[in-house]
Parts: C-alpha cells; structure tokens; sequence
C-alpha cells in the first residue's frame, strides 16, 4: 500500500514537469494588464487621488475657486457622484476665516462641484469631507498644485 502512495506521487511529481502552461493573455499580440487593486492612483481629472477603505476619490483644487470631487471603486472604475453625500471642501487661509463650501453633483451626475473664492495663497489648505455608507470621512490636503501631487500619506487610511 505504501509503494502504490509512493508511486502515485512520484507520478504526479513527474507530471508536473510536464503540464504545459498558457502564455499569457495578449491583445493584438501585446500582453494584457490585468488592473491590480488600489495600484493605480494617477488622476484623471487633474487633481489628486486619494483613498477611504476600497473608495477611491479625487480632488480637483483650482485657484479660480472651481473645485470637483470624482469618486471610483478600487480597480479607479468611476462611480457616479452619489456613492457619497454631503461633500463639503472647507478652504483654510492664513490669516482669513475658513471658507466652507457646501458642493453640489453635477449636471451629468459624475462628480461633485462647487465655486468659490479664488485661492491666492500658496500655504492655503483644503479639508474635504463626505459621508459614504452612512460614515463620515474628513482628510485635509494641502491646496498648492505642486504640493497636491506628491505622494502624501493619508492619515486615515485603513491599514
């Protein structure tokens, strides 16, 4: 009985040699990206993107006082505008009162949107805050355009 244990694996061992594997997918003879969860974080709208859970959300800061929220799931696939509520972007200055913007979705359903003042100053920061499934999220990002593309970590991320 130990012999027929012993040959049946030794068999298997050497079959394995054997078995052929697939190559890779290809698409017009070039392989194919399977998109990996949360690994690709480059913004679409020109703002930057960060993470709440599997959430991914991008802000648009502009100087004119335009400012947009677009949210996508964890493989970056766009969700509409309504997969969270009650956005908010309060714009910090340096010696001014904040200014808390109340953003609205917007005609196509795609993102979120509001206008307000023109934001001069370079050290100015932005606390974004929503409710998604019923919680509440609050992160503060700085407002400099060059500052909002470097890999900042988010102290809310979920570990």
């Amino acid at each position: 009985m130990k012999f027929l244990r012993a040959a049946g694996v030794a068999s298997a061992l050497m079959c394995f040699g054997c078995v052929e594997v697939a190559p890779p997918p290809t698409v017009e003879g070039a392989p194919l990206v399977v998109p990996m969860a949360h690994g690709d974080h480059n913004p679409k709208n020109g703002g930057s993107v960060w993470m709440h859970g599997d959430l991914h959300f991008e802000v648009v800061l502009n100087a004119s006082g335009e400012h947009h929220v677009y949210f996508s799931d964890a493989y970056r696939v766009e969700l509409p505008a309504a997969v969270a509520s009650d956005l908010r972007i309060t714009i910090l200055r340096t010696r001014t009162e904040p200014e808390p913007l109340d953003l609205a979705i917007d005609e196509f359903g795609e993102s979120w949107v509001v206008t307000g003042h023109a934001v001069e100053n370079s050290e100015a920061r932005a606390v974004v805050r929503f409710v998604q499934e019923g919680k509440p999220y609050e992160i503060e990002l700085p407002f400099a355009p060059e500052l909002m593309h470097q890999n900042v970590p988010d102290p809310h991320a979920i570990p």
